[in-house]
C-alpha cells in the first residue's frame, strides 16, 4: 500500500471529527466525509491486499491545510506536492514541483509522472486546483489530494512557504528561503549554493520590508552549501524580501548591509 495512504488513515482517525477531510462527488459540492466514507475512499481495508485498484480511488479527496502539513512534515517519499499555478516563483509549499494547468504544462507532464505516488495538488484559486486534480484522476492516478484553501489558506495559517533566491551581478549562485509562523514561533531558513566569500568576508542574511530591515545572522558552511536558521517569537512575515550580503569580517554583525549576493521575495 502507498505509504502516504497509510499516513492519511492515521490522520483520518485523529482529525476527521473536525471535518479535516471532504469528499467531492462528480457534479456535486464538496461535503464533509464520514469516517466510513473516508476510509472507503482512501483504502478499502488496511487488512486487504496492498494492491489498490483505480476503481477504489476514483475521485480526489479534499484535505485541510493542517492535514496536508502533517503529510509534508512526514517526509514520505511517496508524496509529491504539485503546484499547478503560474505563480510558483512568488512562493510555494516547500519542496513543491510546478506544472501549470493553464498553459498545458500539466497535460504534457502527466505521462511522465509516477502513478504510484500520492499527489497533493494546489493553486491560488479553486478552479485551477480542481482542474489539476481532475486531470490526474482522469489519467488514472489513484492517489490524488487537493489542498483546501489553496496556497493562500496555507500561508495564512502560518505554515512554511518557500521562495527561490537569485544571484545579483557580479555574484553567481542561487538559494532557497522558507518562513512560517506557528504556535508563537517565527522560523526562517536559507540554503544557498554560492562560492566561498572573499578573503576577510562572510555571508549574512537579512529580512527586508520597504526601508526597514534586520539581520537574521551569519551564514555557515554546511557541506556544499551555506545555510542559516533564524527563530524568533516575533512574527516577521511582513518582511517579505530576503537578502544575503557579503560582509567585512572585521566589522562583524554591525547592522549595516554591504554587497548584495543573492535575494528574493515571498510576494
Amino acid at each position: 500500500m502507498n505509504k502516504t495512504v497509510l499516513i492519511i488513515l492515521v490522520l483520518v482517525v485523529v482529525a476527521l471529527g473536525a471535518g479535516t477531510f471532504l469528499l467531492r462527488d462528480s457534479g456535486q459540492e464538496a461535503r464533509e466525509a464520514t469516517p466510513a466514507e473516508t476510509m472507503a475512499d482512501m483504502a478499502p481495508s488496511v487488512s486487504e491486499s496492498d494492491a489498490m485498484s483505480d476503481a477504489e480511488l476514483s475521485e480526489y479527496v479534499d484535505i485541510s491545510a493542517e492535514a496536508a502539513y502533517e503529510l509534508v512534515q512526514s517526509g514520505d517519499s511517496d508524496l509529491v506536492v504539485l503546484d499547478v499555478s503560474p505563480r510558483f516563483a512568488e512562493g510555494r509549499l516547500p519542496g513543491a514541483v510546478n506544472h501549470y494547468v493553464g498553459d498545458g504544462s500539466l497535460d504534457r507532464a502527466i505521462p511522465g509522472l509516477d502513478t504510484e505516488k500520492t499527489y497533493l495538488v494546489y493553486c491560488h484559486v479553486d478552479s485551477a486546483a480542481i482542474a489539476g486534480a481532475e486531470k490526474l484522476v482522469e489519467a488514472g492516478f489513484p492517489y490524488v489530494l487537493r489542498l483546501l484553501g489553496n496556497y493562500g489558506g496555507w500561508k495564512t495559517a502560518g505554515y512554511p512557504i518557500e521562495v527561490g533566491l537569485e544571484a545579483i551581478d557580479p555574484y553567481t549562485g542561487s538559494g532557497v528561503a522558507t518562513r512560517g509562523f506557528r504556535d508563537g514561533e517565527f522560523v526562517h531558513t536559507v540554503t544557498a549554493d554560492i562560492e566561498d566569500p572573499a578573503a576577510g568576508k562572510f555571508y549574512e542574511g537579512w529580512l527586508v520590508r520597504g526601508s526597514s530591515f534586520f539581520s537574521t545572522g551569519r551564514m555557515e558552511r554546511d557541506g556544499e552549501s551555506y545555510t542559516l536558521r533564524y527563530v524568533s517569537p516575533e512574527d516577521a512575515r511582513d518582511y517579505v524580501r530576503v537578502v544575503i550580503t557579503e560582509e567585512t569580517e572585521s566589522l562583524g554583525l554591525d547592522g549595516n548591509p554591504e554587497a548584495h549576493v543573492i535575494e528574493g521575495s515571498f510576494e
